[in-house]
């Protein structure tokens, strides 16, 4: 929303108030609106459709089930085109007959949606196989960040170790991601105590729902000192220079910022070999791949890094070149720029044609 172009595009961004994200697009200057789109009831879809005609929206951009739902449908009452954009296909832990009726819910939407957003290659691949949009209406637009933007606000307000509970000698890995249980944060826990190295600390960037059980785990395992939260932090790329090394456990991904943002900062990772971040993470080049829910495999390819403090700059310095080369803000902008463009042709041909109606 930053760097689209104001003399061309008019946003209104509306969703729940679960986060700092409206006042940051207040503070852009964009209309906000307030709508509890992660919430299952007729209400946040009465209100969409209210948004819609009031400020004569012409294409509407949906991101998450809730808002996938509550958007889309709003666009098939309308005749508004609609783009929605997946952030990771994550449906293996619902109960079967729950699984069988979000697949079917979401094949029904897909055929709603003008143009279906993949975040990287193998989640368009897996989207395909699903059957969740034709293979014509699918694009892949891979996330984005602004390491010039990073850059500045890590070198004006970096978070010392001291601020986060580390001591300043440790050997410090990290991770910035949503406490969830296909994060995977325990596993990483699990890695730690594999390790015992009493020199090695984790700090965890976040929270969530596995807040709770997170901290219980780490109490039983006896790391206490050995394991800060931080809590949400504004800007998370500011604790980057406190760490040594960005270890992801999750059993699966769309393409995860904290990672490209991780790397874009000049460090080495270790990831699971899982969709998403076997996108971005070349093994052995920007860092090691190991497979999901392998406490002991994690603890070893950590080990190996932290054991060799010339091979983890090299990784982080080829996976920063890797970043600003192939996950640049510039590119994701200019390729969501142009399916607004096709949206809007689209939604006033039809328009032209007369085809537009309450269930068109």
């Amino acid at each position: 929303m930053r760097l689209l172009p104001r003399d061309e595009f008019a946003v209104s961004v509306a969703g729940p108030r679960d986060g700092p994200y409206l006042e940051r697009f207040r503070a852009l200057g964009l209309s906000v609106a307030e709508i509890g789109a992660n919430r299952l009831r007729p209400r946040p879809l009465a209100a969409t459709i209210r948004l819609v005609r009031g400020l004569g929206i012409q294409v509407i951009h949906t991101h998450g089930k809730g808002a996938g739902l509550y958007g889309r449908l709003a666009a098939r009452w309308t005749g508004v085109p609609a783009i929605h954009t997946f952030h990771g296909l994550h449906y293996e832990r619902y109960p079967p007959p729950v699984r069988a009726a979000y697949l079917a819910l979401e094949r029904r939407l897909a055929r709603w949606t003008r143009t279906i957003v993949h975040v990287s290659p193998t989640q368009a691949a897996e989207a395909l196989a699903l059957g969740l949009a034709a293979p014509g209406r699918c694009v892949t637009v891979p996330n984005g960040v602004d390491l010039d933007e990073q850059d500045r606000v890590v070198a004006a307000a970096p978070i010392p170790r001291e601020r986060l509970g580390l001591a300043p000698d440790a050997l410090v890995l990290g991770t910035v991601a949503r406490f969830d249980p296909v994060k995977r944060l325990d596993v990483l826990v699990d890695a730690l105590r594999a390790l015992a190295r009493p020199g090695v600390a984790l700090l965890l960037v976040g929270g969530g729902p596995e807040a709770g059980r997170l901290r219980r785990r780490v109490a039983a395992a006896r790391l206490d000192g050995r394991v800060a939260f931080a809590g949400w932090l504004d800007d998370p790329a500011r604790v980057y220079p406190a760490l040594d090394l960005y270890v992801a456990a999750s059993a699966k991904e769309g393409l995860p910022l904290a990672l490209l943002e991780a790397m874009g900062a000049g460090l080495a990772v270790v990831a699971t070999d899982v969709p998403g971040h076997r996108d971005v993470v070349r093994d052995g080049e920007t860092g090691l791949l190991v497979p999901a829910g392998d406490a002991g495999a994690l603890a070893a390819a950590i080990a190996t890094l932290l054991d060799d403090p010339a091979r983890r700059r090299r990784l982080g310095q080829a996976g920063r070149a890797r970043v600003r080369e192939a996950f640049g803000v510039g590119a994701m902008v200019e390729r969501t720029a142009a399916i607004y463009r096709a949206a809007t042709a689209s939604g006033l041909d039809r328009a032209s044609r007369g085809a537009r109606s309450p269930r068109g």
